[in-house]
């Protein structure tokens, strides 16, 4: 009876991993084909002050970088634009670092009921010349920033952006585009790069060395492979729900419509309606772009997200693997949570390739792909134990493992290479890599990740499942060292 079922369990194991294979395969080939096509650069006919951008930042204990990356993003590229920073309630010198960098004038606090119910406005600062608005509040978490930063927003659209974050200067015309191109277009999202062992000066890099640290080099690879290929094949079949909230462009009244971000403050009918009050997830990115298609498809309206190759965020990564852990435990459980909070949306069809592809898609191979990994681990050890295991055939498999990740790194930083050869120097360097050694390094690291980072990677998203059932909700920031300049 147990040889049955462990041979069943075989041939389960054997159809989801083969099928995993196949969908990265298939993503790394269509990135191949997109990179083959140079990407046309925006078009100086559009009239960008046509179309205003509210650019918000949220920050909790950021006096490490705040005040530099708010000089740097109010420097950016584009005729019309206002930078809000959000204060959450910080505890260290977050809100002194700006009013020592700026010239803020205090503005009375908008008495009238905001839109989007947050924890109350302390003080609310102005600059004298530049738009640029501070606001203090009382603690309440990332999206509940948000949304006090989307209550005083006067942009047609509306940009996040971690506090620790640069935008490269022509960022914004980047994500503005297909917006103004095609109204289907609800969310835009660029790449995002290490800003660890970089130095910065006027959103211009000016050093960009491959760094020492294992961690963060594991993290390159990751962006290189999540951003620069599966969310460009995703996002063509319209089953990317997932756009980084460290640097996302949304309509601002359709974030109006559909409630903000989720918060435990916020009230707005339609979150009462769908969701229901007193409810939010420690990774508010996902859940906002999810939401967005089901207001879309539920109103009989087109919708799609896009991901943008060209424009650089870069953005610091833990350096330490407590700290990587915490973050990717938190990135799981939010996963999990946005899911769970939408799973009316899996695999119904008047939701289109959302619920047909997209949500099947995070749910099979993103959010179970820990728990599959584990017990196909646990499977290979009693069928040892069992004797029922072919010694030659798991050789193989390793060697199998080894050159299809040597060939799919290879090829993904090679394809990437020669299309950043077309891009601005900001492009290029978010790459990292000068030299052959520094891409025999990537490699190598690659390779090395596949038997030591890959578990330790899957242990945090198991945390992340007993977050979930504990309830925990702790955002668990990591400590700064702020951007060089």
């Amino acid at each position: 009876m147990i040889y049955f079922i462990l041979r069943i369990l075989e041939k389960l194991f054997i159809v989801y991993f083969v099928l995993y294979l196949l969908i990265d395969v298939g993503l790394f080939l269509y990135s191949f084909v997109v990179f083959r096509r140079r990407q046309k650069p925006a078009s100086t006919d559009y009239k960008w002050d046509q179309h205003p951008v509210s650019i918000i930042v949220p920050a909790y204990n950021e006096e490490v970088s705040i005040a530099y990356c708010a000089d740097m993003l109010l420097r950016l590229d584009y005729p019309d634009y206002e930078l809000i920073v959000v204060n959450d309630g910080s505890s260290d010198d977050t809100l002194e670092k700006l009013l020592k960098k700026f010239p803020l004038d205090l503005q009375q606090v908008k008495n009238d009921t905001p839109t989007l119910n947050t924890s109350k406005i302390r003080n609310v600062y102005r600059h004298r010349e530049l738009k640029l608005t501070v606001i203090d509040k009382f603690n309440g978490g990332k999206a509940d920033s948000l949304n006090a930063g989307i209550n005083y927003a006067t942009g047609r659209y509306v940009c996040t952006i971690d506090a620790d974050s640069l935008l490269d200067n022509q960022a914004l015309k980047s994500v503005v585009r297909p917006f103004i191109e095609d109204f289907r277009t609800m969310v835009s999202g660029g790449q995002l790069a290490a800003s660890n062992d970089v130095i910065l000066q006027n959103n211009q890099v000016i050093s960009s060395r491959m760094p020492k640290n294992i961690w963060v080099l594991w993290q390159i690879l990751e962006y290189i492979k999540s951003f620069m290929v599966s969310r460009m094949g995703l996002s063509k079949i319209n089953a990317l729900l997932l756009m980084s909230g460290a640097f996302s462009m949304f309509r601002r009244d359709e974030l109006l419509k559909i409630g903000g971000f989720l918060s435990e403050q916020n009230r707005h009918p339609y979150i009462k309606k769908h969701i229901g009050t007193g409810k939010q997830t420690v990774c508010e990115d996902m859940e906002i772009v999810v939401r967005l298609f089901k207001y879309r498809y539920e109103n009989n309206q087109k919708a799609k997200t896009r991901f943008i190759p060209g424009p650089v965020c870069w953005t610091e990564v833990p350096e330490k693997g407590k700290n990587l852990f915490k973050q990717r435990a938190r990135w799981h459980q939010g996963l999990i949570e946005s899911l769970r909070i939408h799973r009316a949306m899996i695999f119904e069809p008047r939701y289109g390739a959302t619920g047909l592809l997209g949500m099947p898609y995070y749910l099979i191979f993103e959010m179970m792909a820990p728990l599959m990994k584990v017990l196909a681990i646990i499977f290979i050890i009693i069928a040892g134990l069992m004797d029922m295991l072919n010694l030659q055939w798991v050789v193989l498999m390793l060697i199998g493992i080894l050159l299809l990740t040597a060939i799919i790194t290879s090829g993904i930083t090679a394809i990437v290479e020669n299309w950043s050869l077309a891009q601005s120097e900001t492009n290029r360097d978010a790459l990292r890599y000068k030299t052959y050694k520094d891409w025999l390094t990537l490699i190598l690291t690659r390779i090395l990740g596949e038997f030591t980072y890959s578990f330790y990677k899957v242990i945090a998203q198991l945390n992340g499942f007993v977050n979930v059932i504990g309830k925990k909700s702790e955002w668990k920031k990591f400590e700064r060292k702020g951007i060089e300049q």
